[in-house]
């Protein structure tokens, strides 16, 4: 995200049933996170003064457009956004919804019609289309259509957690300026199916069949993070240098990740605002994946940072007597955990407290502060 620089029980069943269906924990917590971040990507895209001339919105899985108990989708969210943050006279939106139920399209087309009627912006700015097909099938073709390569492109590609996505998808988004994707991935699909899942199952890891080891292992939380490991590899090799991953853990245990790519630490460290933003009253915990403990974030309403001591101590560690300092610690919050940058200050603060961690200067702590384990 930069300016321009010139389910599968819970989340998967409503397709064979109703429509629309009631709308589960995670899904209320992952739009909270959308909302946040479409607050921020449409004004830097296409709002600021280097922005681009269009950006694009996309969602392979778009659903009908509300849920049962009147809540709005996705799809409302994203337009919402663009009203609120971005002028009508700037730049061009444009919006591509895929979904392969008819009810579904039906119901948007339905939804959608009142929104497009009332908006300020004229038709040529704000141009929306609703397609039926298959995301796999049809997304890049349909991207194609609207004209949005070139221009950046945020896909988001809540497939109801069997992650349906073929690698080659991946690379040419990643590939177009300032692009990101949005991926939702419910690891128990895969645990249940594994020997069931043929070929495309390992297209979705980019060929690779490391993931199907999972068979083997002996626990779920391990299960869990190796199938996590996989995708990120995934991404990382289809060309997304930036990766933010977590777990939605809703009342019953449901696991359901959701992973952010971009190419830009910008993308990253707003996405990461919008995650620590978001209403805690879905009934919805948050954590690290590599937090072997699996402490909730948002178990009160101050952030829980003893996971993010967790993570820093080894990466401390390995530097020996010569330590790391804030900045590079930093570099490592940002980019491979859910924290802020802004968290890690007080971590080293609460671990160096503790005896944890020491600094060659007592005092304050800064960028510049260079911090090790204590020598045995």
């Amino acid at each position: 995200m930069v300016p321009n620089e010139c389910p599968h029980e819970e989340v998967s069943m409503p397709v064979h049933g109703e429509v629309p269906w009631p709308i589960p924990e995670h899904t209320s917590a992952k739009h909270d996170i959308y909302r946040h971040y479409l607050h921020r990507w449409f004004p830097i895209l296409i709002g600021g003064a280097n922005a681009y001339p269009s950006a694009t919105y996309a969602e392979g899985f778009s659903g009908p457009g509300i849920y049962e108990d009147g809540e709005p989708g996705s799809p409302m969210i994203a337009i919402h956004a663009l009203h609120q943050e971005v002028p009508a006279t700037k730049g061009i939106s444009r919006f591509l919804f895929i979904d392969d139920d008819p009810r579904c399209i039906k119901l948007l087309n339905e939804q959608l019609a009142p929104v497009v009627a009332s908006s300020p912006r004229a038709a040529p700015s704000m141009p929306i289309k609703v397609q039926q097909g298959k995301c796999e099938e049809i997304l890049e073709d349909e991207l194609t259509k609207i004209n949005a390569w070139g221009q950046p492109i945020l896909a988001v590609l809540d497939s109801w957690g069997n992650a349906p996505v073929s690698f080659r998808l991946l690379q040419r988004l990643a590939a177009n300026p300032s692009s990101e994707v949005i991926v939702t991935f419910e690891p128990q699909y895969f645990v249940r199916f594994v020997t069931e899942l043929g070929d495309s199952a390992d297209e979705v890891f980019g060929g690779d069949r490391v993931w199907r080891q999972v068979a083997d292992l002996p626990d779920g939380p391990t299960k869990r993070r190796h199938l996590l490991d996989c995708y990120r590899h995934t991404l990382k090799s289809a060309g997304f240098g930036f990766l933010l991953d977590f777990e939605l853990v809703d009342r019953r245990g449901n696991v359901l990740y959701l992973v952010f790519g971009t190419r830009h630490k910008l993308g990253v460290e707003k996405m990461k605002d919008a995650l620590w933003e978001v209403d805690r009253a879905y009934g919805v915990g948050f954590r690290d994946p590599r937090d072997q403990q699996e402490e909730a974030l948002f178990a009160v309403d101050e952030p829980q940072l003893a996971p993010l001591g967790r993570l820093v101590l080894p990466e401390i560690a390995k530097a020996g007597l010569h330590g790391r300092k804030i900045g590079t610690l930093i570099d490592y919050t940002l980019c491979e955990t859910v924290f802020r940058k802004q968290h890690i200050i007080p971590t080293i603060e609460s671990l160096r407290a503790q005896g944890k961690v020491e600094t060659r200067k007592p005092g304050r702590i800064t960028y510049g502060t260079e911090v090790r384990t204590p020598a045995s």
